[in-house]
């Protein structure tokens, strides 16, 4: 699988197209206009040395030197030729100017760049017997190419990130919508906003999720009438049993029958009922969990951090009903012994319950929390691993199943602490 350094949403989709498009634009719109402007700023200094030249090569010596305190006062004067010092290499805007400089009419002009002394020499041609020396123009603070081009940059990928998120707002709340209907019991309500295409999507996700809902509902209320009903007909047998002569070989068979119909409605009516919800408490864990395993018996080992104390705010019930389906399951599908494993994180607590048995098929992990998929297998309705994985989405955990290193079969469940 190959790295994914961005994360593949629509948003990221979105943002990395437009913001392209429109860097790409924006790029070639700053190139232009730097290339014209630069064609620009070349041109009026090239005028203005062809001016300069026309006027020096028309006047004789007595005409320059009458002209020279004017000259002066604007920073230019004639000097012999041989004065003349600094570089013919010059920067790319001079250049330019220099090519237009030719173009007017001096196709022999010379230019020297003297950066010690700040001088900018000017001469019509190499024969001429005197040049003209001008102060280089100061520049008047950093160049603002660099800070106009990020500018430009951050803008664009400023703008991207609005409009992308303009777009995939509404479709950010639906999934939390949904996500928020998965792990609760409570129908909520998605948002219906946006453009016109993802209200329609809002209303039609709203309109099935409500379906859904009342499905769900009447399936529960059919589950725990039944597993109710028969229930009272199975007391009456076992009070019939009770009548039955001690000594009666089929006694015992029907009593361990009706104990496992019992245990299997017990599982049904959990089942129904593993999405009620119930108020976190104040938890002295270690103790917690120390009766627990008291109360299971001896194949179970636990293993608890370091901490003399662990406090936790957790729904009691729903986590002892938990860890008892997850114990019961090991000793029937697993091997002894059953280790309890128990950790803190920064925002909550996993646990770890691991059988030593032959473990399960890679293949079939995936189908182990699912109803009734290890139904027949050893005994049992296959609700159990059900149960754990309706209680763990109803308080906003995690529920994973993975094969143990040493053989055996690890679940593990991520329980926020509130």
């Amino acid at each position: 699988m190959r790295p994914r350094f961005w994360t593949d949403t629509l948003f990221a989709r979105i943002f990395l197209l437009v913001g392209a498009l429109l860097l790409a634009s924006q790029l070639a719109v700053y190139w232009y206009f730097n290339v014209y402007q630069a064609e620009r700023r070349a041109q009026f200094p090239a005028q203005n040395w062809a001016q300069i030249l026309t006027l020096s090569e028309a006047l004789g010596p007595a005409a320059r030197a009458r002209l020279a305190p004017t000259l002066a006062r604007q920073g230019m004067e004639w000097r012999p030729a041989s004065a003349m010092g600094g570089s013919p290499k010059l920067p790319a805007p001079l250049q330019n100017a220099l090519q237009i400089l030719h173009g007017l009419g001096w196709p022999e002009a010379e230019i020297r760049l003297d950066r010690r002394h700040n001088t900018l020499w000017l001469r019509a041609s190499p024969e001429s017997s005197h040049a003209i020396a001008m102060p280089l123009p100061r520049p008047a603070g950093p160049s603002p190419q660099w800070f106009k081009l990020s500018a430009i940059l951050l803008l664009s990928l400023l703008g991207t990130f609005l409009i992308v998120r303009q777009l995939t707002r509404p479709l950010s709340r639906i999934i939390v919508g949904v996500v928020d209907a998965r792990a609760t019991e409570t129908l909520p309500e998605l948002p219906v906003a946006g453009p016109a295409d993802v209200q329609r999507l809002a209303e039609k996700l709203n309109q099935a999720l409500g379906e859904m809902h009342q499905l769900w509902k009447e399936r529960e209320m059919v589950l725990l009438g039944v597993s109710h009903d028969l229930r009272t007909p199975l007391t009456r047998m076992r009070m019939l049993l009770e009548f039955l002569p001690a000594d009666t070989e089929i006694r015992e068979d029907l009593i361990a029958n009706l104990r496992e119909m019992d245990a299997i409605l017990r599982q049904f009516l959990d089942y129904a009922r593993s999405g009620q919800e119930e108020p976190s408490q104040a938890l002295e864990l270690a103790s917690w969990l120390r009766d627990f395993v008291e109360r299971q018996g001896s194949d179970i080992q636990l293993d608890l951090p370091a901490e003399s104390e662990l406090k936790a705010q957790l729904r009691p019930v729903g986590l002892a009903r938990m860890l008892q389906n997850l114990t019961d399951n090991a000793r029937r599908h697993g091997a002894p012994p059953i280790l309890l494993r128990v950790r803190r994180t920064p925002t909550g607590w996993v646990f770890v319950v691991r059988d030593h048995g032959k473990g399960v098929p890679a293949a079939e992990l995936e189908k182990m929390e699912r109803p009734f998929a290890v139904a027949g297998r050893g005994g049992g309705t296959g609700l159990g691993l059900a149960i754990v994985r309706r209680l763990v989405q109803v308080q906003g955990g995690t529920l994973l199943f993975r094969e143990a290193r040493e053989g055996g079969l690890e679940v593990e469940i991520r329980l926020p602490d509130r």
